[in-house]
């Protein structure tokens, strides 16, 4: 904690919240100036590394609750983001939106093995100041019309004790033309289901099958809990999607998804699924993350054969021909169960979604429909 967030009423109140949920061998104040070298003792941005499934249920390394005084969220990391999908498909070949995130927390409540912001989590607490700076950007950008929030942590997490999530659903009520889209696989929807959201904020769920979410999750909210929170976004109005992140395909995999989507769909049925097999991960690292032999040995298999291929690639481990059948076998599943439901791809290359056919949205290398694009709202889902 710092000393300027303690010094602010509002601020240390969010802090003691806070605090009763955490349990902590060791209680630091510092200066407020103090905190860069603490959180860069973490490791810079592009050192950070996956959980693991070693790391499953150990203490964060970090917790730090602090005010926003700068531009930097964590080393390496802007309030304001930007998400460059020239870039994207230059470096790594794949289809991404340019646009701006917005984030006030970097690092995770959660423990998932797959995931980099596992181990720390650093909170900026005045979250009054972080709403009114949203507002100004939403002005200057006006061509952006969905903002997407702490992609690299998971607002639900932390809530209701943050009290992020209802200011921003609440702020975003009242701007013209602009959306919030809420990220989460947690649960804690209850400070959110009688605000005066008019459609304004975008529920977006990442969901996993249960099987997955027990060996890949810890400390995140079942499968079926992340499925009764989308039932009561969705009975209170909010627009929901959902992105099946990551895609792992263990064995019997088929009929895992089929149970998922049909659970989904039984609670509400989104506007978009989202799919995005598991990626960024050599071969040989694999089974820090997932135990090998709970895999289709088919598609470990593929990922084995083409190893040398795929390393260093986005989409590893799995080739491409093998993340379009998925994909084309996950989509199949979804329409299915949800004819009116689109689905989309994230972070694929464009041969991948050529051949998924007619299951995808249609796409092309300068428009497409995508989860968080910078103008993907409920009506450009409806009709593009």
């Amino acid at each position: 904690m710092t000393r300027g967030a303690l010094n602010d009423r509002q601020c240390r109140d969010r802090i003691d919240a806070l605090r009763s949920r955490i349990v902590a061998d060791t209680v630091e104040v510092i200066a407020d100036d103090e905190l860069d070298s603490v959180l860069r003792a973490i490791g810079p941005r592009e050192e950070l590394t996956r959980g693991g499934l070693t790391q499953r249920g150990e203490h964060k390394q970090v917790i730090a609750l602090a005010r926003l005084d700068g531009e930097e969220v964590f080393p390496g990391y802007s309030w304001r983001e930007m998400r460059d999908g020239g870039r994207e498909a230059r470096m790594r070949g794949v289809l991404c939106q340019t646009a701006i995130e917005i984030q006030s927390v970097i690092g995770c409540p959660f423990d998932c093995t797959y995931c980099p912001y596992s181990t720390f989590i650093c909170a900026r607490v005045d979250i009054e100041r972080f709403a009114d700076r949203v507002a100004r950007l939403t002005a200057e950008l006006s061509g952006q019309e969905l903002f997407k929030l702490n992609n690299r942590s998971d607002t639900l997490g932390l809530e209701p004790e943050l009290g992020l999530a209802p200011l921003l659903v609440e702020r975003f009520a009242e701007l013209d033309g602009k959306y919030l889209m809420l990220y989460s696989k947690g649960e804690n929807v209850k400070a959110l289901l009688d605000l005066e959201h008019r459609k304004k904020t975008i529920a977006c769920f990442t969901l996993t099958p249960a099987r997955i979410a027990e060996l890949l999750e810890p400390g995140a909210p079942p499968t079926s809990a992340r499925i009764a929170a989308i039932g009561q976004l969705a009975k209170a109005g909010y627009p929901i999607r959902v992105r099946l992140s990551p895609i792992v395909p263990l064995l019997d995999w088929h009929n895992l998804y089929n149970d998922l989507i049909r659970d989904l769909i039984a609670a509400s049925e989104p506007e978009l699924i989202t799919l995005w097999a598991l990626s960024m991960i050599d071969v040989e690292n694999l089974d820090n993350i997932v135990p090998l032999e709970e895999i289709d040995p088919r598609i470990l298999s593929d990922a084995q054969q083409a190893a040398m291929t795929m390393r260093g690639k986005k989409g590893a481990p799995f080739p491409p021909t093998t993340r379009a059948s998925i994909y084309r076998d996950v989509a199949a599943i979804i329409h299915d169960h949800s004819p009116r439901t689109r689905v989309a791809l994230c972070l694929e290359t464009p041969e991948v979604w050529e051949s998924t056919g007619d299951l995808i949205v249609s796409h092309s290398k300068k428009r497409f429909i995508c989860n968080c694009g910078p103008n993907a709202t409920p009506g450009a889902v409806a009709c593009g």
